[in-house]
């Protein structure tokens, strides 16, 4: 927008004098706007200066906690694995989360446990503890997990994400969790009566094998089940070493379920959507 403004001039002067004035000024307003130019610059680079150093610090602070050895989890936060993990207590927990809002990327490290021997005791590899209501946001991705009596029980949270996971010879479940278990693979867990995945929620992608004396997978009420395949599972076991086990109404859809010893896919009650699955 252009601004028009009014000249008013003095009683002792005509507007000819004051151009005649006015052209004969020097211009030392841009002599001095140029002298000016480095000394505003040099005073802007140092106020600036702290400024940006201290975003880059932040940045820095804002990135994940790094995790080097099984411990406690008792922050909100993201926290990331940077080397493999060894577990060498015959019980108790590797990495346990006692707080909300916590994401552990694995980063495609292990976590190794001392093994199954009930008789030593009950150790896991990542789990929820809560005092009182169950724990909000909870997310474990990306790494594996194997020689635990269970790999991921998050059964104390809610809409927990847990993904891209290799869970093996662990012993009672793979994973437990509620709220979405996605694209991850449990081999060879569940030697005692258990479980390769225990999950109620969104569960799409995974791949159960060679698990779950009493299933597969166990699904609970009001699941989404889609793209899961399980096989050969409960072979030679004790449990009825279902496929995939289902409580309704939930949606079941294009899952594949074969080979198992028991029935490949079981579901209990009524109103489960049951399509294009393949379970002879």
């Amino acid at each position: 927008m252009t601004v028009k403004c009014r000249s008013v001039y003095p009683k002792s002067q005509t507007k000819e004098a004051v151009e005649v004035v006015a052209h004969k000024r020097p211009k030392p307003r841009k002599v001095e706007q140029k002298a000016l130019f480095p000394i505003v610059l040099a005073l802007a680079t140092i106020i600036l200066a702290p400024q940006v150093a201290a975003q880059a610090q932040d940045g820095r602070e804002e990135g994940p906690i790094e995790i080097e050895k099984c411990r406690t989890i008792d922050k909100p936060g993201s926290y990331k694995l940077v080397n493999n993990l060894t577990f060498t207590s015959t019980d108790g927990t590797c990495l346990l989360i006692t707080a909300d809002c916590v994401t552990i990327d694995l980063a495609g490290f292990t976590i190794t446990g001392p093994g199954t021997n009930l008789i030593l005791g009950t150790t896991t590899a990542i789990a929820t503890q809560s005092s009182s209501s169950n724990l909000q946001g909870i997310a474990v991705r990306n790494g594996s997990i194997s020689n635990f009596t269970d790999g991921v029980e998050l059964s104390s949270a809610d809409g927990s994400i847990v993904e891209a996971l290799r869970v093996s010879r662990c012993l009672g479940f793979g994973i437990s969790a509620t709220g979405i278990v996605k694209g991850n693979t449990v081999v060879g867990c569940s030697s005692h009566e258990g479980f390769g995945i225990s999950a109620t929620g969104i569960v799409t992608g995974n791949t159960v094998s060679g698990s779950g004396t009493f299933a597969g997978m166990a699904i609970g009420q009001g699941s989404t089940v889609i793209g899961n395949a399980s096989t050969n599972n409960g072979v030679g076991g004790e449990g009825a070493g279902f496929g995939i086990a289902v409580d309704c109404p939930s949606n079941v859809t294009d899952n594949t379920a074969v080979n198992n010893f028991g029935a490949n896919l079981v579901l209990n009650g009524d109103g489960c959507t049951n399509t294009d699955n393949v379970a002879p």
